[in-house]
């Protein structure tokens, strides 16, 4: 049986582990060669309780040592980096309902920010990370051209899905670089199969055609 006290040791210990094996010490937020499951689950589950409670500090360490736990676990680093991308700013303002708009926006930029090195730390990086920090400089950022570059890293890998492409040339037309987002979908709607309906090569190249159109009129 984990108890709360062993938590630390345990997190503190993977993370020397793998400095000595490394020969060097990581940040405490890089991800761990040794994992434990079981003490990465009780830290999750520790950690829904101090979010349930809102308590932003506490969920933040609880998140931290599940993530270096288990650094290959999806699940972890992708909800850990969404509670900090949404939750925690919208506790804070719940908290402190009077704050100037410019605090509040520093708030979200600063925390966005931080979910973002959470997928980025990630030692496996999965097609499904780089979408997932594309949403989070989307929708927590606004930011849709630092989102289309995320979108881009997904749809460069092997076995990426076929509508991260589509999104990073609509995220790249939204964000003004509209000569990129026709080359890029030019390209990218070339090398889609025509015999796989998910692609939707023809609705591609037809997007990319529409696209030509209007650069030319103007």
């Amino acid at each position: 049986m984990i108890s709360e006290r062993h938590v630390p040791l345990l997190a503190f210990a993977a993370l020397a582990v793998f400095g000595a094996a490394t020969g060097a010490w990581r940040d405490a937020h890089e991800p761990v060669a040794i994992a434990w499951p079981a003490a990465a689950d009780w830290c999750w589950l520790k950690a829904n309780l101090a979010w349930e409670k809102r308590d932003e500090a506490r969920t933040r360490e609880l998140t931290t040592l599940a993530v270096a736990l288990a650094p290959m676990t999806d699940y972890f680093r992708v909800n850990a980096a969404r509670m900090r991308a949404f939750d925690f700013p919208e506790w804070r303002e719940r908290e402190q309902p009077t704050a100037p708009s410019a605090l509040k926006a520093a708030w979200r930029a600063e925390l966005a920010g931080e979910a973002l090195a959470v997928l980025e730390h990630a030692p496996g990086r999965s097609p499904e990370l780089w979408i997932e920090a594309g949403n989070i400089a989307l929708y927590a950022r606004r930011d849709s051209r630092e989102a289309a570059a995320y979108y881009r890293r997904a749809a460069e890998m092997v076995g990426a899905p076929w509508h991260a492409g589509r999104i990073c040339g609509e995220l790249l037309w939204r964000s003004g670089q509209r000569r990129e987002a026709v080359e890029w979908l030019r390209a990218w709607g070339g090398r889609l199969p025509a015999d796989e309906p998910e692609a939707q090569r023809e609705l591609v190249l037809a997007r990319c055609a529409e696209w030509e159109r209007e650069l030319q009129r103007e």
